[in-house]
């Protein structure tokens, strides 16, 4: 789960004597929005093909200021890597040693599917989205909710809803039908936005039942 698992060294790269001309039409060719500039084995920064066109078609792109250059180590997290994509909108993150060498770079393709199996998004099993305020909130509850049906949390993220302040939960259990764990969230006081299973359960037909159920418990 640290980047250098997943560097990719052979990315292509520009050299800083490469002219504007060169890098635009190398961006062209491979599609791609930024590309490194790599001058002796060390990173310089990151080019942008919006850069280019204010550009000297015939100047040496190193000899312009470098003033855009994310870049991450490969001793840091995946979560780290992920961040940093997503704050600078990049398709690939470049990855770089302590002194400033270049390794090679992360792409947010291989960081989105790593995250995927960290959140065993392909498992069996159901996912279910459960609300709480903050105070009320305790991992242990909701382990010990799922588990009492013989289910096990295979992942769990959660955030807080900037309207209403609640801690929102996603779960993905191994549990294929998720009607009993939903019903036992809800007698928890949990509210439950969402779940999801691979028997067809529909959402409003299992609020419906669960809405039903709970009704005759009170009476």
């Amino acid at each position: 789960m640290f980047v250098k698992d997943y560097i990719i060294k052979d990315y292509p790269v520009l050299k800083s004597f490469d002219t504007a001309t060169g890098a635009l039409a190398a961006m062209e060719r491979l599609k791609a929005r930024h590309l490194p500039v790599v001058s002796k084995g060390i990173y310089r920064c990151l080019l942008s093909c919006k850069d280019l066109p204010a550009m000297d078609p015939q100047a040496m792109i190193g000899e312009e200021p470098t003033r855009f250059a994310p870049s991450i180590g490969e001793a840091k997290h995946l979560h780290e890597a992920v961040a940093k994509l997503v704050r600078h909108n990049l398709g690939f993150l470049p990855v770089v040693s302590p002194e400033g060498k270049y390794l090679g770079v992360v792409t947010s393709a291989r960081m989105l599917e790593e995250l995927s199996n960290l959140c065993h998004s392909d498992a069996p099993g159901s996912v279910l989205v459960v609300e709480t305020l903050p105070k009320d909130y305790a991992l242990s509850d909701i382990a010990r909710v799922t588990e009492a049906h013989n289910a096990h949390v295979l992942s769990l993220l959660s955030s807080i809803d900037s309207l209403t302040g609640c801690t929102v939960t996603t779960l993905k259990i191994d549990l294929e039908d998720p009607t009993p764990v939903v019903r036992s969230f809800e007698r928890f006081n949990y509210t439950v936005l969402h779940c999801s299973g691979e028997t067809g359960i529909d959402n409003d037909s299992l609020r419906d039942k669960i809405n039903e159920d709970m009704y005759y418990m009170q009476m």
